[in-house]
């Protein structure tokens, strides 16, 4: 009778384990469906970014962007994409990398100040040219977030649920390849963006 209660105990603890693995995946939101047509730059919003400087997205008209979004306090997810972006950015040669720039555009706007930002960019060592670690007014990350498709939500214990995904922008600004899922091969990627410095198209 011990036996069978222990069996019985056990497999309890199993369904909640997998219960609980399985609620995790399904707290990131998949990315939405967009117009690739649709230009970024038309969006006329102010950033800053780590720096401390002021930004507007069409600064970066010409070239092409790495644009990925995460929040500063995430310890689990937002690390391993901002990894992800450091991989394709380093799939790249020295000269393409001097023609492309990495947006990493923050969901948490009250906390994320550029001076966080810069800490956050310093600790993961990454406060390199052509890596912008920007923030903005609530409204003007919401805008963006749906251009790119990226969904986020913030739930009652401050961290947020959100789409796990980085977008290839070409010169002028329009999604030329995303990937979705975090530790995805970034080939096709790094080729889009080759296509874009070389060609001026995909």
């Amino acid at each position: 009778m011990k036996i069978l209660s222990f069996i019985l105990l056990m497999m309890a603890c199993v369904t909640g384990l997998s219960a609980q693995h399985h609620h995790e995946k399904d707290s990131a939101p998949g990315a939405r469906a967009i117009n690739s047509q649709h230009s970024l730059y038309h969006l006329d919003a102010g950033w800053a970014d780590h720096r401390g400087d002021s930004l507007a997205l069409s600064d970066f008209r010409g070239e092409p962007v790495i644009a990925v979004m995460f929040y500063g306090n995430c310890t689990q997810v937002c690390p391993i994409l901002i990894q992800d972006a450091w991989r394709l950015y380093s799939m790249l040669d020295d000269s393409e990398r001097a023609s492309v720039n990495v947006l990493a555009i923050t969901f948490d706007t009250e906390n994320d100040t550029p001076e966080r930002l810069r800490a956050y960019a310093e600790r993961e060592q990454l406060d390199i040219p052509g890596w912008h670690f920007m923030t903005s007014r609530p409204a003007s990350v919401r805008n963006l977030a749906m251009m790119l498709g990226v969904q986020y939500s913030e739930k009652s214990d401050g961290h947020f649920a959100h789409s796990n995904l980085i977008t290839v922008l070409d010169k002028q600004g329009r999604v030329a390849i995303r990937v979705e899922g975090l530790n995805q091969p970034m080939d096709e990627a790094a080729g889009t963006i080759r296509s874009i410095i070389n060609n001026g198209e995909l």
